[in-house]
């Protein structure tokens, strides 16, 4: 059994940075790539939120003795594969956590329009994990 109290922090953690990206969602592209202030923000709460993830997953897969992946991105795989979430929202967090290796690493020069994209469309996909954790951990 997960520990609820250790998820239910991990999620708080998760939507404090939800929050200060939803303020940011009415920004157009020209003002993302034209501040270095918003893309800050932008990029910081998106890796913090993205990190949480990674850690319910890794918790929940440590808990339950399940196999440990080799990266960070297969520790969905591995959630899909028990049904804790759903196989397409296991490949679309992947490419999340990919996304959060560029920003951490700075793997190259960060595409702003990708940013953009993911901050006012692919970010319901960390409130679809909340959810789909939620429901497995009875919470």
């Amino acid at each position: 059994m997960v520990n609820q109290n250790i998820i239910k922090a991990k999620i708080n953690h998760i939507e404090r940075g939800l929050q200060r990206l939803k303020g940011k969602k009415q920004i157009t592209p020209a003002q993302l790539k034209n501040s270095a202030d918003l893309q800050d923000i932008v990029l910081h709460n998106l890796q913090l939120t993205i990190q949480g993830c990674i850690d319910i997953a890794s918790h929940i897969i440590s808990d339950q003795g399940w196999t440990v992946p080799d990266t960070l991105a297969g520790l969905f795989d591995i959630l899909g594969e028990h049904k804790v979430i759903s196989k397409d929202l296991d490949s679309r967090l992947k490419k999340m956590v990919g996304f959060r290796n560029i920003i951490i690493h700075e793997y190259g020069t960060i595409d702003m329009d990708k940013v953009y994209k993911i901050l006012t469309h692919d970010i319901k996909d960390i409130r679809l994990f909340l959810k789909q954790i939620c429901l497995y951990a009875k919470i």
